[in-house]
């Protein structure tokens, strides 16, 4: 038999006798065209719907034609016959428009984009990814609520964009393009693209075929794709003669799809796109542009809430932002996964860490969603949050759940309501919900409140078969349950340089000249290590890139220093049973930056209330975090806590997180980022018990409890580099600064940094519940 056959969803020129088959889609008809003649054959599943024979060009309009979308990919089964060659591709109907408010609209219903960059990466292959690897992250971008792939830079395999169309995403297919490197051929320039220097490739005459040619090889592989909505036309490469050139190719080629290109929008030349595209936009800037009426298109971030090492921090308030103007049609997180090589040992590696290399990066190709080997972190979490498909408010015992699916309805799912105190159980009930794409149902919530001592919570969470989609949460009403007080003030003795506190259980000692607890001894052993100390001073994540040099001691003139201080204590006073400290913090060789007052009023039953009062220099930048360091035996490695949970957050990463009651061991919360950095904290903790000792917050504190301290994290380089100091490390901290995006974007948010320049913070130390 002459030809071959073939089983695909897109063909260009197959070396049978079917040649050039071209099935762009649209939504009301499959259209075909080849060279010559062919008997074709139309299935709508198993169902044949259509066969006939035809010349060169053949139009089929199902009845009730079922229309392709991701939520629900349907493909139509073509087969094409000519001389014994058959040939098996798919067709998705489908139309793309763009609404009277700029909304994008997918077969008429106006749809967000929720996305992500992709590019192809293996942690055992490299470039290279088998038809495995690439399905399988497809599925977990699935799980994660991701609609939408930018295939950064360049197209990917012919296979992906086919898992595409059958498993549902839409694509932004970009062009083998990009030249921003050439910012950099002069030294000491800043990063502006000097395009009209004449000596970029897309100013340049003889350069204009190739331009083109990439943009017509990217259309003839990928256009019978029902998945491809939009066309790019590459990444930081300027925007001239030739990039226009692209666009007039391609919109005149296949005017059905969107066209973009961000170095349009950059240089001010928007309207030789379809969209407005941007990248790593601040929240304010972006929504002054969602209510500019001069900016008349769909707005798109093709690059956003860059997610290197522990973050991105800010991609719910991005989303919120887009869900409240049609105008934004979404954007794609930079990027999908970390880019590292593993050697013999294990350890990941990157820029600078291979023989030879002459100019690199470093870590920041360490900038993935997931994990090099796919594997989940609090930012992925927080993408799959902000990308769920129901949003819910509570008001005046009504839930409100809106269905943020485009095409549709939550009959489909189960959602599971549970009424939660304490962290323990009260009521369920699993309903299932009639609402529509884009509606909002309101469902009564029967609650009489009940007694707790730290929270009654509404949970709920969207289930499909096995999987959990979405997760929200509502406080509850609750009559609050007494706590054990304190009645009996303590006699405090004063023994030269040291106060002591002994009772049936406990003997604590504090230090008048380092102004702190050096000893808590409590039902015989020893709850410290090493003095209690208040820091500042965190780990840096790869987002606080643009803050560590004015936070820490890298440069003699710059920083603050806040990785080598010294607390000075200027006065101890003994007021009963309350010892009050005045002190300052100030970096080696700086002034000051934080002046305060500790109050410790202690009690017979071994009780300590600290309250803390300082004032932060008005010279000061924003702190990384404020809160009290304790040394704790190794043996304390294992924590209960009421407060967000189970995995780590932060005031800007925790939406994915819940109120609740959990128990952890240390090791378990160490997170493995590629270069050493902070991990583990929690936020909105109300109690925390660890050893014989229990923390109550007045309301609430953050915490982290980890086998690594600060300083070991920020000096280490690679995971090999971490070498435990046989010590159990806890924070009980006022606040610690959000985690943001920095790295690539806008400056964290004010609302997420420690800023404020008075501080008041309160929180109780406890005997454990178990010694008394």
């Amino acid at each position: 038999m002459n030809g071959i056959f073939r089983d695909c969803y897109i063909l260009q020129r197959p070396m049978g006798h079917i040649a050039d088959v071209e099935m762009i889609p649209n939504g009301q008809s499959i259209d075909i065209r080849i060279q010559g003649e062919a008997q074709v054959r139309i299935y709508e599943g198993t169902r044949e719907i259509c066969n006939q024979h035809f010349t060169h060009h053949f139009q089929f309009c199902p009845e009730n034609p079922i229309l392709w979308n991701p939520e629900a990919p349907f493909l139509y089964r073509v087969e094409l016959e000519r001389e014994g060659e058959i040939i098996t591709l798919y067709a998705g109907l489908r139309q793309i428009a763009v609404s009277t408010d700029y909304a994008l609209q997918i077969n008429g219903t106006s749809v967000k984009l929720r996305g992500v960059n992709h590019h192809d990466t293996s942690k055992q292959g490299g470039w290279y990814m088998t038809d495995g690897e690439m399905a399988e992250d497809l599925r977990l971008m699935k799980q994660l609520n991701i609609n939408c792939i930018r295939t950064s830079h360049y197209p990917p395999h012919p296979k992906f964009v086919q898992m595409c169309d059958q498993m549902g995403f839409y694509v932004v297919l970009e062009t083998d393009l990009e030249s921003h490197g050439l910012i950099r051929r002069y030294a000491n320039v800043d990063y502006v693209y000097d395009v009209e220097s004449g000596e970029w490739p897309g100013s340049l005459p003889e350069w204009k075929h190739e331009h083109v040619e990439r943009m017509t090889r990217a259309l003839e592989y990928y256009k019978n794709a029902p998945s491809v909505i939009m066309w790019s036309t590459g990444n930081e490469s300027g925007h001239v003669e030739n990039h226009m050139a692209m666009l007039e190719y391609i919109k005149k080629r296949d005017p059905s799809r969107l066209t973009h290109c961000e170095d349009a929008s950059r240089k001010g030349e928007m309207h030789h796109a379809d969209v407005f595209s941007q990248m790593y936009t601040g929240l304010a800037p972006l929504e002054g542009i969602a209510n500019n009426p001069a900016i008349d298109l769909p707005v798109f971030l093709c690059e956003y809430a860059h997610a290197m090492g522990n973050g991105p921090g800010d991609i719910y308030d991005y989303n919120q932002l887009f869900h409240r103007h049609p105008k934004l049609i979404g954007g794609c997180i930079w990027e999908w996964a970390d880019h590292v090589v593993v050697d013999a040992k294990g350890v990941q590696r990157y820029g600078g860490d291979f023989p030879g290399e002459m100019t690199h990066d470093k870590n920041f190709c360490c900038d993935g969603l997931v994990f090099a080997d796919r594997r989940l972190k609090a930012g992925s979490l927080e993408a799959k949050k902000a990308y769920q498909p129901i949003h819910t408010r509570f008001e005046d015992g009504v839930l409100y759940v809106e269905n943020r699916l485009d095409f549709t309805d939550l009959q489909e799912f189960r959602l599971v309501l549970e009424i939660e105190g304490d962290g323990k159980m009260v009521s369920t009930r699993t309903l299932v919900l009639e609402a529509k794409p884009h509606q909002t149902v309101e469902i009564p919530i029967d609650y009489v409140p009940v007694e707790a001592q730290w929270g009654v919570y509404l949970n709920c969470a969207l289930w499909k078969d096995d999987q959990c989609c979405a997760e929200d949460q509502h406080p509850l009403p609750y009559t609050q349950i007494p706590f054990r007080e304190s009645v009996k003030p303590i006699h405090l003795t004063r023994i030269g340089r040291e106060i002591l506190a002994e009772g049936d259980h406990f003997r604590y000692v504090f230090s008048t000249h380092s102004g702190t607890f050096v000893s808590m001894v409590i039902d015989g052993e020893e709850q410290l290590s090493a003095p209690i100390s208040l820091s500042v001073f965190r780990a840096p994540v790869d987002n606080d890139a643009k803050m560590v040099d004015l936070w820490y001691n890298t440069t003699v003139w710059q920083g603050e220093n806040f990785d080598c201080t010294f607390n000075k204590v200027y006065n101890v006073q003994l007021e009963g049973n309350t010892i009050v400290v005045e002190c300052a913090l100030a970096g080696v060789s700086r002034s000051p930056f934080f002046r305060y007052k500790v109050a410790y009023t202690l009690y017979e039953d071994g009780r300590v209330d600290v309250s803390l009062r300082g004032t932060v220099s008005e010279r000061t930048v924003w702190l990384p975090r404020l809160g009290f360091d304790f040394t704790l035996p190794a043996a304390y490695n294992v924590f209960s806590y009421y407060g967000r949970g189970p995995g780590e957050n932060y005031c800007d990463l925790h939406h994915h997180t819940k109120m609740g009651a959990y128990e952890s061991r240390v090791e378990e919360t160490y997170v493995p980022y590629v270069n050493p950095q902070d991990y583990g904290n929690h936020t909105r903790v109300k109690q925390l018990t660890i050893g014989k000792m229990r923390f109550l917050g007045h309301p609430d504190f953050e915490c982290a409890v980890t086998q690594y301290t600060a300083r070991n994290l920020y000096r280490a380089t690679h995971t090999d580099e971490l070498v435990w100091d046989g010590f159990t490390h806890l924070r009980i901290d006022y606040k610690n600064s959000g985690v943001g995006s920095g790295a690539c974007g806008p400056e964290l948010e004010p609302v997420y940094r420690l800023q404020e320049k008075e501080i008041q913070f309160d929180f109780t130390i406890q005997i454990a519940d178990s010694v008394l």
